[in-house]
């Protein structure tokens, strides 16, 4: 009987929102997410609009953004973004980059937030370790892209591990550890990673030099005081070893930035995959615990505190939450017990959905790019619609309008 009247109530939704410029589809935020009165709209659509929001700032330094800028988006040159971000940036947001024809970041209080965190950070103590939190789609990967935008640009090396969950998960080849048997190498993942790291920190590579022997077979070493792109480059050419060379690489990495030669920020994008559970299997079928993993071993290393020089900027993500609940988001819930006590302490950093202001600066936005075509879209009636049918949500807000 309950499910007949919803039925009903449904088929009422249809009719109701005729008149609304998003029209019934198979979305469901197209189908039944607002009701609209057919008789209202030229009453509404004679209220005048209210005056726009500026969404663009001129200041493309991190560095000197302040709350002035909160909801401004500042541009950065395609050719810095090759560089700087080879990776890391969201599939759709990077989609958006070759639609719009530029790269535009908005400027977020979470963001402001761990930027003066890092301003103020005394290197001579232990890295301080920040966690950055939130509901799905609120921009937690942008907000890390932000500080790395920064870091960048303070001459930071930056150790960057995008969308970690694909460390444990989807490994197009899992082979037995040449070095430690009960471990397994990802000889595919680790080459690609050093390829884009490579490319973020070349300048650094050439100048940094390793400080111990390394043995890779009977016939195969690494000097001491050799190059670390030299150590990079053998990882490309035998990508056997590759798993094994990023072991290296961030072993001298935080070695040295303890020695004060350099800034180091370690960047990981989902850190809560290196306690979770993996989809890889053994052999006999069993499955691969993350420990097992060469990447994911080194990896848990760099996130101890053992270290000084640098700082080290995670975020927690539900795509990376493997067979935990889609609505769990909070450190406790998704770093587990063993991830949490390894962490803590650290600082937390909530990003919560777009605020007023910041939605006005999306939607103008999207306006001023021709993102947004329905003839309606630009009336209040459209803009008090799509904040409706968003909740303000980034993610879902840049959804609804791919539609449009």
């Amino acid at each position: 009987m309950m499910l007949r009247n919803l039925k009903r109530l449904l088929c009422q939704g249809h009719k109701l929102e005729s008149d609304s410029f998003l029209r019934a589809g198979p979305r469901a935020w197209q189908s039944t997410a607002v009701n609209q009165d057919a008789q209202l709209a030229p009453e509404r659509s004679s209220v005048p609009e209210k005056p726009r929001a500026i969404f663009r700032t001129n200041e493309s330094d991190p560095a000197n953004h302040t709350e002035e800028h909160v909801g401004h988006y500042y541009s950065i040159p395609f050719q810095e973004v090759k560089v700087i971000l080879p990776h890391g940036l969201p599939a759709r947001f990077q989609l958006q980059m070759k639609t719009f024809n530029e790269a535009c970041f908005m400027v977020r209080k979470p963001s402001l937030e761990l930027l003066s965190y890092l301003k103020h950070t005394n290197f001579a103590y232990p890295a301080v370790r920040y966690i950055i939190y939130g509901k799905k789609s609120t921009g937690k990967t942008m907000t890390l892209c932000h500080a790395i935008h920064y870091c960048a640009r303070q001459n930071w090396l930056v150790l960057h591990i995008p969308e970690a969950h694909r460390w444990v998960k989807n490994c197009k080849e899992l082979l037995p550890s040449s070095y430690n048997k009960e471990r397994f190498d990802q000889p595919l993942e680790a080459s690609t990673w050093l390829k884009n790291f490579a490319v973020t920190n070349k300048h650094f590579l050439k100048e940094i030099k390793t400080q111990q022997k390394y043995m890779w077979s009977k016939r195969e070493s690494t000097e001491e005081g050799t190059p670390l792109i030299s150590v990079v480059d053998q990882g490309l050419n035998r990508v056997k070893n590759a798993s094994d060379i990023v072991g290296v690489v961030l072993k001298e990495l935080k070695r040295q930035s303890s020695q004060g030669t350099f800034k180091l920020l370690v960047a990981v994008d989902g850190v809560n995959s290196l306690w979770g559970k993996t989809t890889l299997k053994k052999e006999d079928r069993s499955m691969v615990a993350p420990e097992e993993l060469t990447l994911i071993h080194n990896l848990r290393k760099m996130m101890t505190n053992d270290w000084t020089g640098g700082a080290i900027v995670t975020t927690l993500s539900q795509t990376g939450s493997l067979f935990q609940p889609r609505q769990a988001y909070l450190p406790s819930e998704l770093l587990g017990k063993e991830g949490f006590e390894t962490l803590d302490p650290f600082v937390p950093i909530e990003v919560l959905n777009y605020t007023d202001l910041e939605f006005e600066s999306c939607y103008q936005y999207y306006l001023e790019r021709k993102w947004l075509q329905h003839e309606k879209a630009s009336t209040n009636d459209g803009r008090m619609e799509l904040h409706f049918l968003s909740g303000g949500n980034p993610g879902v807000f840049e959804r609804i309008c791919s539609f449009l």
